[in-house]
């Protein structure tokens, strides 16, 4: 395995290439970023090379024992800390400490990844933190997270942090036209929304309808300054019908009134994300001032915030909805 296929993350691979050829490993990380931009894949393709019996710089050889047991799923030097629930606990960590006591069977190291290490809990933390004070030689841990600031400041001052960038629009179309061979406009229209994610837009283009449901937020939100109160009962209802992806709705809502935004300020319709609803995006612009459309984008951007402290989704989203219904009356 080797960093090859990377999209984008050129100063994280190049930093990880380095330490691999000084052979300067610490004995944590941490790979923050959004979710689906790659922490996961990268982490495993680090761990595969750090526990290649070969020892080679940037890449694993495949074929030795450590590699070809990684391959299956079966090397026990290599663990993934997969919970149930919302909250990674003091007795996962000391599952944890317990294995990393015994040295590795087939592998030169051996490897600990934390996906969605933000849900360690204080205590679970805290008890992290004696293996980082005292840890063997010979292992390795990484936490992947998308929430840098829930981990505490004694974890974070203990590990290497490689934060992972969002790909460019172009890097994001690339792939969806080079992968799954798509047509351009649908490329560009997935990429819009990915918001220069990865894993986003492969979700976006699983996603079933995910036009139709951008039509009617968009359609909503025109609405809104019409008729206020049916417009959110239709904007809350998607919600509603969309609980598992509230975020990609939030995303839409951000978008219209950015196009409206730039619309009304370069008169550019060149660069619309929402270019096939341009006649929309005029009419509103010439309607909405820029004061309005700032306070939209900003009563969007809390509410997302919000929802990421674990705020109540639904209140959450009414306090939006009224807010955004005040300020376009």
């Amino acid at each position: 395995m080797d960093f090859s296929g990377i999209i984008g993350q050129k100063d994280v691979v190049d930093a990880l290439k380095i330490s691999l050829r000084s052979n300067r490993i610490g004995h944590a990380y941490i790979f923050s970023g959004p979710c689906g931009i790659g922490k996961k894949t990268v982490a495993r393709i680090f761990s595969s090379i750090l526990m290649c019996s070969e020892g080679r710089e940037d890449e694993s050889c495949g074929k030795c024992k450590s590699c070809l047991l990684f391959e299956n799923g079966s090397n026990p030097d290599y663990c993934v800390l997969e919970v149930e629930g919302s909250s990674i606990g003091v007795e996962d960590i000391r599952r944890l400490q317990h294995d990393i006591s015994v040295r590795p069977l087939y592998s030169q190291k051996k490897v600990y990844l934390i996906p969605e290490a933000e849900k360690m809990t204080v205590q679970a933390q805290n008890c992290l933190l004696k293996t980082l004070e005292e840890p063997p030689e010979y292992g390795v841990i990484i936490l992947v997270t998308s929430n840098y600031d829930a981990l505490l400041e004694t974890i974070r001052s203990r590990s290497v942090r490689y934060d992972f960038k969002r790909n460019t629009f172009d890097e994001v179309k690339k792939f969806l036209t080079d992968k799954f061979g798509i047509e351009y406009e649908k490329a560009g229209f997935i990429a819009s929304y990915a918001n220069g994610v990865i894993g986003k837009a492969i979700e976006l283009l699983e996603a079933e309808g995910i036009k139709e449901v951008r039509d009617r937020v968009i359609n909503a939100l025109v609405k809104l300054k019409k008729s206020g109160r049916e417009a959110v009962f239709e904007i809350n209802s998607l919600f509603e019908e969309s609980k598992d992806d509230g975020e990609s709705i939030l995303d839409i809502m951000l978008l219209f009134y950015r196009d409206i935004l730039v619309a009304g300020k370069y008169g550019n319709e060149n660069i619309l994300i929402n270019s096939d609803k341009k006649d929309i995006i005029l009419e509103n612009a010439r309607e909405l001032s820029t004061e309005k459309l700032l306070n939209n984008i900003a009563v969007i951007e809390e509410t997302r915030n919000a929802i990421k402290k674990n705020a109540n989704f639904q209140l959450a989203v009414e306090v939006m909805l009224m807010k955004l219904q005040e300020e376009n009356k």
